[in-house]
């Protein structure tokens, strides 16, 4: 009897997904008020000066646990993105409930850049406006992961091939 005509019951359980089972993960730090709805965002410049802004990525962000100062989350990037171009994920605080970040929602990001690229080798860099400056460096096809509170070189940027984990998002402490 082919697989799809078989019946299966009860259903099989499997354990939901913890932070760390997606392709990004990390701590939500700093100070967010009293039952914060935090979500997750990816938000970005591609090419060519195209805005991204996108929370509807699968995540999780955990209850707080008071020991670790903060709350743990995980997020899944999308294989491809809409463009080619350097993107961070922001957490924020969804005050008005749509899912969707809006300017003036309280927000906290780090220094470390995604950058997606369709192929790998030099990279010229990117600026855009004036809040946004990333060198030129060599880059991988797909994900790469960019610190710039580091040097160039040494693994920074790195490809993004495995999971991601330690990209924590403090809130002011930048």
């Amino acid at each position: 009897m082919p697989w799809h005509s078989q019946r299966c019951w009860p259903p099989a359980r499997t354990r939901p997904r913890l932070p760390q089972d997606h392709d990004l993960s990390g701590l939500i730090s700093g100070e967010w008020g009293e039952n914060p709805k935090l979500r997750l965002n990816l938000v970005g410049a591609g090419f060519p000066q195209a805005l991204t802004s996108r929370s509807t990525l699968p995540q999780q962000v955990s209850a707080r646990p008071e020991d670790e100062g903060g709350w743990q989350y995980g997020v899944d990037l999308p294989g491809v993105p809409a463009a080619a171009g350097v993107y961070q994920i922001i957490a924020f605080n969804d005050i008005n409930g749509n899912a969707t970040y809006e300017p003036g929602e309280p927000f906290a990001r780090n220094s470390q850049y995604l950058i997606y690229s369709v192929y790998g080798g030099d990279w010229s860099g990117f600026q855009f406006r004036d809040w946004l400056n990333i060198p030129a460096m060599s880059v991988s096809r797909g994900w790469n992961l960019y610190d710039a509170s580091q040097p160039l070189g040494a693994g920074n940027p790195r490809a993004a091939t495995a999971k991601l984990s330690g990209y924590d998002l403090p809130r002011g402490e930048r």
